[in-house]
């Protein structure tokens, strides 16, 4: 993505940052709790932080390493659905598009996992599964 530089007046490419790095979604244990730290290093001596405040903002970072934790442990779980559901199309013909649409049918010889999504190799063709439109015993 470009702007146009306005002391400038020339384009510029501006950084297109991710939506899972924005915001909260970039707050990792570290981050958390080197915020944590500084803000308690930091807070008014004559009004500190409450313990109620302090365990809140804990409790917060428990939930979200839970949440992170989770999500992760859900990723590999489909991850290995995913490979179990494709190793059942072994020695099968199936028909199918390559990820770049190219229609392909044959005999599955082979099934990967890649940037977590399953693969099915016909030849020299990979199939990703969500793109398998058909499948018989045959080979």
């Amino acid at each position: 993505m470009s702007s146009i530089d306005p002391v400038t007046g020339k384009p510029r490419e501006v950084p297109v940052i991710p939506l899972d790095k924005q915001g909260f979604n970039a707050l990792d244990t570290e981050a958390f709790m080197k915020l944590l730290i500084t803000q308690l290093q930091n807070q008014d001596p004559s009004n500190p932080m409450s313990n109620e405040e302090l365990l809140s903002q804990i409790s917060q970072m428990r939930n979200l390493t839970s949440d992170l934790e989770l999500t992760d442990a859900l990723e590999g779980l489909t991850l290995s659905q995913q490979l179990n559901s494709s190793t059942a199309f072994l020695g099968k013909s199936i028909k199918g598009t390559t990820a770049n649409g190219t229609e392909v049918s044959g005999v599955v010889e082979r099934v990967y996992v890649k940037d977590k999504a399953s693969f099915l190799v016909v030849g020299d063709k990979e199939v990703p599964l969500t793109n398998v439109t058909d499948v018989t015993n045959e080979s």
